[in-house]
């Protein structure tokens, strides 16, 4: 089984997939220059009390941040784990990476800040990204929410859009006739539209929200049933607009005096 970390890290790497060659040599310049930063900023640390590196200076990392953001349209800490741990951007690093050297060779070090330099032009002159780096990682979610969705309404019985209600706006007897007796929440839902079988006006919510807690949750949510009633699935409105318009026109709807329509 994968550890948390291991998925973690397989759903948060940036695809590369869409990239044109430019687009990847810009990516690899990016990548060597961080590199050659990283290998400068290891010798510099150790030999700066002599006066040639001192003189030479390491060069600044906001400069190379602010080149790496811009062209990447990617947060710099995103670009540092991406390139440690994704495969694709792994494939895209150095084939001959630069070596820190030791004191005595300063020659090796006016080499490697040369190596970063040309490196640091390649990606300042570059074209930026067309499109961000992220985008192909957001319709794969997307993809496979749609994916998930379409499991819950496998399953169900009764699909509908419901809204929050007060259930004290119902008298006793209307709660008595659509609510379970272990039900205490203040908080309801009223369903508005469906498809499939029909499920009464009101319901309790999938889950028993406090006062504090109900300000933090949809008002409009659309919720998957199984024969027996129960909930297979509640999810936010705003959340399931794919689904809903593979859904089309709802098959059934209630009035405001709770009166059903079918269509």
């Amino acid at each position: 089984m994968l550890s948390l970390l291991s998925l973690l890290v397989a759903t948060s790497q940036p695809s590369l997939e869409h990239l044109s060659q430019s687009e990847r040599s810009l990516l690899q310049a990016a990548l060597a220059a961080q590199q050659a930063h990283s290998v400068l900023s290891v010798q510099y640390e150790a030999c700066q009390s002599q006066r040639d590196y001192r003189q030479a200076g390491l060069p600044d990392l906001q400069l190379l941040r602010a080149a790496i953001e811009a062209k990447l349209q990617l947060p710099y800490q995103n670009f540092l784990f991406a390139s440690r741990q994704a495969g694709d951007w792994q494939r895209l690093q150095p084939r001959d990476p630069l070596q820190a050297g030791s004191c005595d060779e300063f020659n090796r070090y006016r080499e490697n800040l040369d190596q970063y330099e040309l490196q640091l032009f390649a990606l300042e002159i570059a074209e930026p990204l067309a499109s961000s780096l992220t985008a192909n990682q957001n319709e794969a979610a997307s993809a496979q929410q749609l994916l998930l969705l379409r499991g819950y309404l496998q399953r169900s019985s009764s699909v509908a859009i419901a809204r929050v209600f007060d259930r004290s706006q119902l008298n006793a007897i209307e709660q008595a006739n659509f609510l379970h007796p272990d039900y205490q929440s203040r908080y309801i839902f009223r369903l508005e539209q469906g498809w499939r079988s029909v499920m009464p006006v009101y319901m309790g919510m999938h889950s028993q929200f406090n006062e504090q807690d109900i300000a933090k949750q949809a008002s409009e949510w659309l919720i998957f049933l199984d024969t027996q009633k129960q909930f297979i699935a509640a999810r936010p409105l705003t959340e399931v607009s794919a689904l809903l318009a593979e859904l089309g026109p709802a098959e059934w709807t209630f009035d405001l005096n709770g009166n059903l329509i079918r269509k």
